[in-house]
């Protein structure tokens, strides 16, 4: 029987989660230190999170916890720099965990799937002027905190810069989803100084919120309502608000990167601090902290291979890759997943009772941190074999 898990040593390699053949244990991957690819990413993006859930099979689970920080990873797999893969714990073994291909694949999920969103329950509307990557990240952020939600684009079609750099069809498909998440969306529709409709015109029609996020070159069309330094919106770098009440700004019209991950975290920051203006909370003492120090993984002792564990212990796979325009299938992406080494999360014993004394995730923790008590034996009802890809 399972006697203990040492919190202190252990390191949430999953070396026990992908040894015991009994299920036994589960990973709290929600920890105080970020995994490298987590701090890596603009978006702050919780990839140890939902690999591991990716790992149990839980793809609405492992769905939901990408999309709090990244509304459309059909597109990030396609145009993002992934700097989350240079920073990957794999690649100093073999490779990095293919985390474009990951995002595409619960991309693709989540656009045959019905959002699971909190119904409308706030009142007033939430406004944001743009339809690029910044301009639906926010919408989808604000729908996702209960409000009514109407984008405003000034051109006939959708997207901003993903209309040239995503396929059409993905990104119809992308922006039919957001409208089933029940976000208007007026095109043909500027807004600005001098237009039929304007940011106060908005604020006074009860919009409770208005979020800016167009183009780099866009911000002179709104100096009646923000200050504007170098052709750039100036807006509060921590709250993104602008000198008028219940006016925030995303994207590069402040001078932020261009960059689709970028962009999403401004959106989300934009959203976070409308969210607090119209509930009345301070935008900086209420700001969650942000995760600063990054879990250490000995590499060293985590890919060992011992031939006493006939299922493996963490041996060093191959990448698995994906052709263009493909996407994987569910047997690539668990062997995918498991790759993931969930670096600084925490084992847990979910169903101890389960546990059948074969030790095998003793042997298999690379840091000693399970003890397995009061005698180690593998009794006949233990099931061995070779798993491939853990």
């Amino acid at each position: 029987m399972l006697r203990s898990i040492d919190q202190e040593k252990c390191i949430g390699c999953g070396s026990c989660f992908k040894t015991c053949s009994f299920d036994v244990y589960r990973l709290n991957t929600h920890q105080e230190k970020a995994s490298p690819c987590s701090a890596a990413c603009p978006a702050g993006v919780d990839v140890r999170s939902y690999m591991h859930l990716l790992q149990q099979g839980r793809h609405a689970d492992a769905a939901d916890e990408l999309l709090q920080y990244n509304p459309f990873p059909l597109f990030t797999s396609r145009v993002c720099p992934h700097f989350c893969e240079k920073t990957c714990t794999r690649k100093k073994i073999d490779a990095s965990v293919n985390i474009a291909a990951m995002e595409d694949y619960l991309g693709h999920w989540i656009l045959e799937h019905e959002p699971a969103l909190p119904d409308i329950s706030r009142a007033g509307t939430v406004a944001v002027i743009g339809s690029g990557a910044a301009g639906l990240a926010a919408a989808y952020f604000m729908r996702r905190r209960g409000y009514s939600v109407v984008v405003y684009e000034k051109e006939e079609s959708l997207g901003g810069q993903f209309r040239e750099s995503v396929p059409a069809e993905l990104l119809d498909a992308q922006i039919a989803w957001f409208k089933s998440c029940g976000i208007e969306f007026k095109t043909g529709t500027p807004v600005g100084d001098g237009e039929q409709i304007t940011v106060r015109g908005l604020r006074k029609a009860h919009t409770k919120a208005v979020i800016i996020a167009t183009g780099k070159d866009s911000a002179a069309q709104f100096a009646s309502v923000v200050d504007i330094v170098d052709g750039k919106i100036d807006a509060d770098p921590v709250t993104l608000a602008t000198r008028t009440n219940g006016v925030f700004a995303a994207g590069p019209v402040r001078g932020a990167s261009h960059d689709p991950a970028h962009e999403v975290a401004d959106a989300r920051e934009a959203a976070y601090s409308a969210n607090c203006f119209v509930d009345g909370w301070d935008m900086l003492e209420s700001r969650p902290v942000k995760k600063r120090e990054i879990a250490a993984m000995p590499t060293e002792k985590m890919f060992q291979y011992s031939k006493e564990l006939p299922i493996g212990n963490l041996p060093a796979t191959p990448r698995n890759e994906v052709a263009p325009g493909q996407m994987f299938k569910y047997e690539t992406m668990i062997l995918e997943a498991n790759r993931c080494v969930t670096c600084g999360a925490k084992a847990e014993a979910a169903y101890k009772n389960d546990c059948m004394t074969c030790y095998f995730c003793e042997i298999a923790c690379p840091v000693g941190a399970i003890l397995i008590d009061p005698f180690k034996e593998r009794l006949p009802r233990t099931i061995e074999f070779e798993r491939e890809g853990v």
